[in-house]
């Protein structure tokens, strides 16, 4: 076989195909550098969204404990007993000790909302709780806890980005900026 001649045009041509290629690789790169910051950005919204996740079944694990403490001494739930609005200051100021002395009914109840609040302020970002009773079923309690939202929002750049709502349900609303998980329990 013979080889045929490449006629100067086509030579001519491929010179000015050089600079195409440098156009066609920058434009390549601009297109992955978009796909790795988008790719970051997922990651970072995957980070807060599991950060959540484990802050809720850390909430759910504190509910069931309340829940079991109000089974265990459930005259005084039914009566009310445990009951405690949003930031209650005078639950952790209650000086019971049932560890000394034995307690019973409501003394109880005061000392098991005192630990109880004590280990979830230990456990979730700006922990809150509230316990009512149902409005709809009155053997049924009313558990909900709160946490922050956003771990970060003494920074004035980074107040709320994620656009908490309260829903609201029986008995009270979520504070502003908060998540909320509620459970009624029946003891």
């Amino acid at each position: 076989m013979f080889m045929k001649k490449i006629p100067m045009k086509t030579k001519r041509f491929h010179k000015l195909q050089r600079g195409m290629s440098l156009i066609e690789s920058l434009i390549a790169l601009v297109v992955l550098a978009v796909g790795v910051m988008g790719l970051a950005g997922l990651q970072a919204r995957m980070l807060v969204e599991s950060r959540t996740a484990n802050h809720r079944a850390v909430a759910i694990g504190f509910i069931d404990d309340l829940s079991n403490r109000m089974l265990l001494n459930r005259d005084a739930a039914m009566a009310n007993n445990y009951a405690m609005a949003w930031s209650d200051p005078n639950i952790l100021k209650d000086k019971n000790d049932c560890i000394a002395s034995v307690c019973i009914g409501a003394d109880l109840a005061k000392y098991d909302l005192k630990q109880w609040l004590q280990a979830l302020n230990a456990a979730l970002p700006n922990a809150n709780a509230n316990i009512f009773p149902s409005a709809t079923d009155p053997r049924q309690i009313g558990i909900a806890v709160a946490w922050s939202a956003n771990e970060r929002s003494t920074e004035a750049n980074y107040n709320n980005p994620f656009a908490v709502t309260n829903t609201g349900f029986l008995g009270t609303d979520c504070p502003d900026k908060f998540i909320c998980h509620v459970v009624y329990v029946q003891p």
